[in-house]
C-alpha cells in the first residue's frame, strides 16, 4: 500500500505531466479525417501511436518549461499552484523524468515514417527553444506557438497515405496563430483584473491588448478565407460528392471565432485556447454541426438544380 506521502507525489508527478494537455495532440487525427482515411486500419493505428509519441514529448517539454519558469511560476496567480512552484515535486525529479520521457517517445517512432520522427524531434527542439529563448521576445512566441500548434497537423498527415496538404497547413497556421493572440490576451485580461500590468516572464503589457485582439481577429478570419479557397479546389471536388455543402462550414467557424474572443474580452478564458474549446459547451455544438455537415457533402450529391 501506498503510504500519504507517496501518494502525494505520484499525484504531483501527473499534474506537472499535465495530462489534461494531451487534448492538444488530438490535433494529429485532423489529417486522418480531412483525408478521409477513417477506414484504413493502418493509418488509424499510426495515428495513435503518433498521438501517444506527442504526448510524452510534451509531457517532457512541460517539466523542462515549469522547471525553467520555476521563479516566474512562484509569483503567479495560477501557475504558483504548480507541481515545482508549489514545493510538492523536487526539481530532482524532473530533471530525471523530463529526458525519460523522451527518450521513450523517440524509441517509440521508430516504429512510424521517418518523416513522422524528423517533425517529432523538430516539434521537440522548437519547444526548448521557446521555453529557454522565445517565449520572452513578444510576437515570436506567439508565432512560434501557432507552429507548434500546426506542427501537431503536420505530424499526423506523415501518418496516413497521401496526407500532404498545404490547404491545411495554411488553415492551421492562420487560425492557431489567432488562438494563439487570444492565449495572451486572455492572460493579460487576467492580469488586468489583479491590478497589473504585465505578464510575468512574458514581453507583453496591458497596452498591447488592442494589438492582439486586431491581429487575432484578422489571422482567424484568414482561415476562413482560406478554407473558401479550398471549397473550389481540385482536392475538395475529389474528396467531397458536394463540396458547396462546405460553405456551411464558414458561418460556423465565423461564430465560433468571434465567440471565443467575446470570451477573453470577458475574462473567461483561463486555459490554453485549444483546451477550453474542448470544455466549452458552444464550442462542442459548432463542432458536431462542422462534423454533420462535412458527411452531408461526403455523401449526398447537391447541386444547384437540386439533391440527388
Amino acid at each position: 500500500m501506498l503510504n500519504k506521502k507517496n501518494k502525494i507525489k505520484i499525484r504531483a508527478c501527473f499534474k506537472a505531466i499535465r495530462p489534461y494537455h494531451a487534448i492538444k495532440n488530438i490535433l494529429l487525427f485532423i489529417p486522418l479525417f480531412v483525408g478521409h482515411q477513417y477506414f484504413n486500419p493502418i493509418a488509424i493505428k499510426n495515428s495513435f501511436l503518433g498521438f501517444f509519441i506527442f504526448c510524452l514529448l510534451a509531457s517532457s517539454a512541460y517539466l523542462i518549461n515549469d522547471l525553467v519558469d520555476l521563479e516566474n511560476d512562484k509569483q503567479h496567480i495560477k501557475k504558483q499552484k504548480r507541481s515545482f512552484a508549489s514545493g510538492e515535486l523536487s526539481l530532482k525529479t524532473g530533471y530525471i523524468f523530463a529526458p525519460l520521457l523522451t527518450l521513450i517517445a523517440l524509441s517509440l517512432s521508430i516504429f512510424l515514417p521517418h518523416k513522422f520522427l524528423i517533425i517529432a524531434i523538430s516539434y521537440y527542439c522548437l519547444t526548448l527553444i521557446y521555453s529557454f529563448f522565445l517565449k520572452k521576445i513578444k510576437w515570436l512566441d506567439v508565432i512560434l506557438l501557432a507552429i507548434l500548434y500546426s506542427m501537431r497537423v503536420f505530424a499526423g498527415m506523415t501518418l496516413i497515405q497521401n496526407g500532404f496538404s498545404f490547404w491545411l497547413i495554411f488553415f492551421a497556421l492562420f487560425l492557431f496563430f489567432s488562438l494563439a493572440l487570444l492565449k495572451r490576451y486572455a492572460e493579460l485580461t487576467l492580469m488586468q483584473t489583479k491590478n497589473k500590468r504585465s505578464i510575468l516572464g512574458r514581453a507583453y503589457e496591458i497596452k498591447d491588448k488592442t494589438n492582439l485582439a486586431i491581429l487575432g481577429h484578422i489571422s482567424g478570419y484568414f482561415s476562413v478565407l482560406i478554407f473558401i479557397f479550398y471549397i473550389y479546389s481540385a482536392k475538395a471536388q475529389f474528396f467531397y460528392s458536394s463540396p458547396l455543402l462546405l460553405w456551411f462550414i464558414c458561418p460556423c467557424l465565423f461564430i465560433w471565432l468571434n465567440h471565443m474572443w467575446q470570451l477573453a474580452q470577458e475574462g473567461k478564458i483561463h486555459d490554453d485556447p485549444v483546451v477550453f474549446t474542448v470544455k466549452n459547451s458552444f464550442s462542442w455544438i459548432f463542432l458536431m454541426l462542422i462534423v454533420l455537415i462535412t458527411v452531408l457533402a461526403t455523401w449526398i450529391t447537391f447541386s444547384l438544380n437540386g439533391i440527388s
